[in-house]
């Protein structure tokens, strides 16, 4: 193999592919990436056997061939190669990558192509096209209430549901939960568990490529993975099998209590209130009386009292909740007011944006 890429080029490349995949591995042959001629561009590749990150780079092709090579090696030349030169990268029978810039010249040892774990073929029974930056928010604006526990591997992905009644990104870790709503993007149904590692770092790429607002992000999810695929980058990962909880059963419905306060002003008291709340165990108390929202907490060595103004004019209500739960909430929540609804101190409470149901927030509350 033997191609001319420039070094932004190439950095690009190897960034795409470097994040989202685990570094903890005992097969040596998982710290490489391959590189391969493909269709006059450069396909770069990394997968940790859960997932994978496939991405094109547009290169001079002067002689196809491919090989695999270490990833953080190779990409610590490469970051300190010259700015204004053009990179030739080349292969020799040893499997040497050979590193030329300039006057600057390395070589690192490759492993063939046959070495490295193959990528499963795309089935594209069940196919969505989304916009990306909607998937991008539905993602974020959930994802902070999967679980991170390995032992709840069930809980450690996002639930995605989409039938002929509409599309529904779900994440709980058991004590919160989260639901994106929008109505149904096509014909295909599928209830499906995407781990959230993949659904991050498609995310965080979304983030790094800006697409254009016509871009569309493609989505197809088979029996036993899911792709993302948008412009030259495919992502492509197993999904977690297992039964997703009923979610549905702990969203409030018949609610008795209800009040309404900006997000900001109950964002920075709820801040404050966590830093007298002890590390753990941790809890925050709200009461909510003649408009007025009280928010305290306290400590072995500490204490904190606040008042914010809310639209409630029923009888006195209190109740106590982990403060990071409130916090996440509001953080990833774009409108100026929220709205709070109880059927009781006991039982969960839905935390909606004022008029604007496409996300809803249950979480449980703590005992005092």
């Amino acid at each position: 193999m033997k191609i001319n890429i420039t070094k932004s080029t190439l950095l690009e490349g190897l960034q795409v592919i470097s994040s989202g995949v685990s570094a903890r591995t005992t097969l040596p042959i998982l710290h490489n990436f391959l590189m391969e001629t493909q269709g006059g561009k450069l396909k770069l590749v990394r997968t940790d056997m859960e997932m994978a990150t496939v991405h094109f780079i547009p290169a001079e092709v002067v002689e196809e061939g491919s090989i695999t090579a270490p990833l953080k090696e190779f990409a610590d030349i490469v970051k300190n190669l010259p700015d204004d030169k053009e990179i030739t990268l080349t292969t020799d029978e040893n499997n040497k990558v050979h590193i030329k810039a300039g006057k600057s010249k390395f070589w690192v040892i490759g492993t063939p192509k046959a070495e490295y774990p193959a990528i499963p073929e795309i089935e594209k029974n069940n196919r969505l096209e989304l916009d990306p930056v909607l998937l991008q928010q539905m993602v974020e604006k959930t994802a902070f209430s999967a679980s991170t526990q390995e032992t709840r591997y069930i809980l450690n992905g996002l639930l995605w549901s989409h039938d002929a009644n509409g599309f529904e990104v779900v994440a709980t870790d058991g004590g919160r939960l989260a639901v994106a709503s929008q109505t149904a993007l096509g014909s295909s149904e599928f209830k499906v568990i995407i781990p959230t590692k993949i659904l991050t770092e498609v995310c965080r790429f979304i983030g790094i490529v800006k697409p254009e607002k016509e871009d569309k992000i493609e989505v197809n999810v088979a029996a036993n993975q899911v792709s993302f695929i948008l412009k030259e980058t495919t992502f492509i990962s197993r999904l977690i099998e297992g039964n997703f909880p009923n979610y549905k059963q702990v969203i409030p419905t018949k609610t008795t209590v209800k009040f309404e306060c900006f997000v900001k002003e109950l964002l920075a008291s709820t801040r404050r209130a966590a830093l007298c709340a002890g590390e753990f165990g941790s809890i925050v108390k709200y009461k909510v009386e003649n408009n007025v929202l009280t928010v305290s907490s306290n400590s072995q060595n500490m204490d904190f009292t606040d008042e914010i103004p809310v639209e409630y004019g029923g009888e006195a209500f209190e109740t106590n909740f982990k403060p990071q739960y409130i916090i996440d909430v509001l953080k990833n929540i774009s409108a100026d007011k929220v709205s709070f609804a109880f059927v009781n101190a006991s039982q969960p409470v839905l935390i909606e944006p004022v008029e604007d149901k496409t996300f809803r927030y249950v979480i449980m509350p703590m005992r005092a």
